[in-house]
């Protein structure tokens, strides 16, 4: 097979980092080298999935949603992680902002196409306020920083590691993922691969979930060591790397293919749900022409790797 092997990873605090780490794809895949490319949200994932430039990656539901509906030839394997306050809007403490509504003028931040900004307008949407009434600029996540550190933004709605930065130089949280998944807008990443490489590699394709599989377990089993690992990957402090993982909920892969999650190739689960939901927002949006069909969000979710993987544990 083509050597080495492109594989993307969010630069977000969940259990991808435990896997390239360890080397656990090495250990599953022995021979094949893995070559991890760091990018900074969905719509950088999505550029590059366009391109045909990775085999694997990672997805939030809005970016699912929109490359599903471009056509984008790929397959959603497995969960990578359920978010909650490891992403939420940090807002200026001196910005006089304590509601929604007080955010019309001001000037906020959010990567465009990926969870949070979807979450954003989501959160306008349910108060009734104009999106159209703030300026809202589209930041990968270290841009944001760096504009917040300049001052040129009030409020942002972005992640870890970079979330912190911002609440210690003047801000506060002021919503999390956690609280809009309470709402009934829950947001997820999901493993995607490449539909050309699946098709003439399938039994890597098992091999990679197994990977991330046991970096999940990891996770869940080693606490301790997942935060010094989590610390050293995105240079945290230990302290820093802990509190983020407790804002960070791993599934373990059993549990995926239940009816909340992923479900099984016979049955699909609740993300399928999600997904129409999500994209039938974006349509209200005007950020998608048309919404996808069940039968087209159903052929996406591919559960029977992911069956295989857990079968042979």
């Amino acid at each position: 097979m083509v050597l080495p092997l492109p594989a993307e990873y969010l630069n977000l605090v969940n259990a991808q980092l435990v896997t390239k780490n360890l080397g656990l794809v090495a250990k599953h895949m022995p021979g094949v080298k893995i070559n991890y490319i760091k990018v900074g949200g969905g719509g950088d994932m999505l550029r590059a999935i366009a391109a045909d430039q990775i085999d694997f990656g990672g997805l939030g539901n809005p970016p699912t949603a929109i490359g599903v509906a471009r056509g984008l030839p790929i397959k959603g394997t497995m969960v990578l992680n359920m978010l909650d306050f490891v992403e939420a809007m940090v807002v200026r403490t001196d910005a006089g902002i304590k509601s929604f509504k007080d955010l019309e003028g001001k000037t906020i931040a959010a990567p465009f196409g990926s969870t949070t900004h979807y979450l954003l307008l989501q959160a306008l949407a349910d108060e009734g306020i104009d999106p159209a009434s703030m300026k809202i600029l589209d930041l990968r996540p270290n841009d944001i920083a760096v504009a917040w550190s300049r001052g040129d933004i009030d409020a942002a709605w972005f992640w870890e590691p970079n979330l912190d930065k911002a609440v210690k130089d003047g801000g506060h949280i002021f919503m999390t993922s956690g609280i809009m998944e309470k709402r009934g807008y829950p947001t997820w990443d999901v493993g995607v691969v490449m539909n050309e490489f699946a098709d003439k590699y399938p039994t890597y394709v098992e091999k990679f979930i197994a990977a991330e599989c046991e970096g999940i377990d990891y996770w869940i089993s080693n606490p301790a060591e997942t935060a010094a690992i989590i610390a050293e990957e995105l240079e945290l402090s230990l302290e820093d790397a802990t509190r983020m993982m407790r804002g960070t909920e791993m599934v373990p892969c059993e549990k995926q293919l239940t009816a909340q999650y992923i479900g099984t190739e016979e049955a699909a689960g609740g993300f399928v749900d999600t997904l129409i939901a999500t994209s039938d927002f974006l349509v209200s949006q005007d950020r998608l022409p048309e919404a996808p069909s069940r039968e087209v969000f159903e052929t996406f979710l591919e559960a029977s790797w992911l069956q295989t993987v857990v079968a042979a544990e």
